[in-house]
């Protein structure tokens, strides 16, 4: 394990900023040792018209400006953060959670004391009074998959929010008839070089980083709330180390989100996971019923900077975790001529999968966003008992084994498919997402 003693100059730095409104774009500097950093975010036009005040418009370019640095930080973890503006206790609150939890699983991966902690050096300031919320309805930042697709349903005159998006976000914003704004990201090349030259590299909290800059789209462009759909799965730990839990969806749990929600409300923008209460089943068993379900993907193979570029072509792979972890819960209300039809094969028919399927219910989940290990589990053992996909290879080699792992908590699909929970979602947003869930598909026997 290596040591978490700072050596004096090597801290990391969040340095200078900048924003020029008539191009759109934000400049974020960093300092690690003697390498500055700069990353770029370029807006959409529709994002400019509005006209924030000036004080507004600092916080929420603070904010992204925090937790962005995760991405270079990381390079040598050196435990010690110092912030050159002043921020706000709620903005330091989501800094302090984005560099210590949010890089657990980078922590973990590497070697590192579990848990990771950094020492800030920063100045703290009163937050102003709080802006009146945006007037031109929820921003909902879509990744492509079916939760952000289940939001853009539940709430149809909200606008689409993709950061690089690629061809996948682009056609689940367009079959749902949502508008959509785009947000440009531009790690600085540096961040690659020395990356290669030994650098440390992992698994930073993409979602907090994606809030941040839906937060800063949302202030500039007169939006509100911010709507995300992160469901109650992304509490349960991925592995516990040395007795601490290391959760690869921490930016996406109901404590980050509490924290975050502080922040953004000191900018006048409502922050809320709409799908808080549901399990993956309970958001899948709503996104089958729907025709887009025929253009989402969940793919994370299928969203890497060739894709983004246009360079190659986003379609399931059928092999990674996140896929297996989809396909999976999917069957439990698709008949097989419809699964396959939607991802383009079958992987519980292809038995050399079957320890993939195996680690969706294991000690150690993947490190991938993947639903609880009992809803998992009960999912397989649901199959195993059906007649429509009891005789998958895959579903004949685990069913007995999942049945008696979901037998231990008393796992079954009927019980995932209540929300139960705490939650901040508001109620008339709570509503419309209990109507489109009370549409929702029943699982197949």
């Amino acid at each position: 394990m290596r040591s978490e003693a700072v050596v004096p100059g090597t801290g990391f730095v969040v340095a200078g900023r900048t924003f020029d409104p008539a191009t759109g774009e934000a400049a974020f500097t960093y300092r690690l040792g003697d390498d500055e950093f700069t990353e770029r975010l370029t807006l959409d036009p529709a994002l400019l018209a509005g006209g924030p005040a000036p004080a507004q418009l600092d916080a929420a370019l603070d904010l992204v400006h925090l937790v962005m640095g995760t991405s270079y930080y990381k390079l040598a973890a050196p435990g010690r953060v110092t912030v050159e503006r002043p921020v706000t206790a709620a903005q330091a609150a989501v800094a302090a959670a984005a560099y210590t939890h949010g890089l657990g699983e980078f922590a973990a991966v590497n070697r590192l004391p579990v848990p990771h902690r950094v020492e800030f050096d920063l100045e703290l300031r009163e937050p102003g009074p709080p802006p009146a919320p945006g007037e031109r309805g929820a921003l909902l930042p879509v990744g492509g998959g079916k939760d952000s697709a289940l939001a853009l349903v539940v709430v149809p005159d909200g606008t689409a929010l993709a950061v690089n998006p690629t061809g996948a976000q682009r056609e689940v914003a367009r079959a749902a008839g949502a508008p959509l704004v785009e947000v440009r990201r531009r790690l600085d090349p540096l961040l690659a070089e020395r990356t290669a030259q030994g650098g440390l590299n992992g698994h930073v909290p993409v979602t907090a980083i994606n809030s941040a800059i839906s937060t800063l789209a949302a202030v500039l462009g007169g939006y509100g709330p911010v709507v995300f759909a992160n469901e109650r799965s992304a509490d349960e730990e991925t592995l516990t180390v040395d007795g601490v839990s290391v959760n690869h969806q921490y930016s996406k749990s109901f404590a980050f989100e509490q924290l975050f929600a502080a922040a953004a409300a000191e900018v006048g923008v409502g922050y809320f996971s709409l799908t808080r209460q549901l399990s993956e089943l309970a958001t899948v068993a709503a996104v089958a019923a729907l025709p887009l379900r025929a253009d989402i993907l969940s793919c994370n193979r299928s969203y890497t900077q060739r894709h983004v570029g246009g360079q190659a072509e986003q379609r399931w792979c059928l092999h990674c975790d996140k896929c297996l972890f989809t396909f999976l819960c999917f069957a439990v209300f698709l008949r097989p001529e419809e699964a396959v039809a939607m991802f383009g094969g079958n992987p519980l028919d292809d038995v050399s999968l079957a320890d993939g399927f195996r680690a969706l219910w294991a000690t150690e989940k993947p490190f991938d966003c993947v639903g609880e290990r009992a809803e998992s589990a009960a999912a397989m053992a649901h199959l195993a008992a059906s007649r429509s996909w009891g005789d998958a290879r895959v579903v004949r080699a685990l069913g007995a084994e999942a049945a008696e792992a979901a037998e231990v908590t008393g796992a079954t699909v009927a019980r995932f498919l209540a929300p139960r929970g705490p939650h901040a979602v508001p109620p008339r947003y709570l509503e419309a997402l209990q109507r489109v869930l009370a549409g929702g598909r029943s699982a197949v026997a």
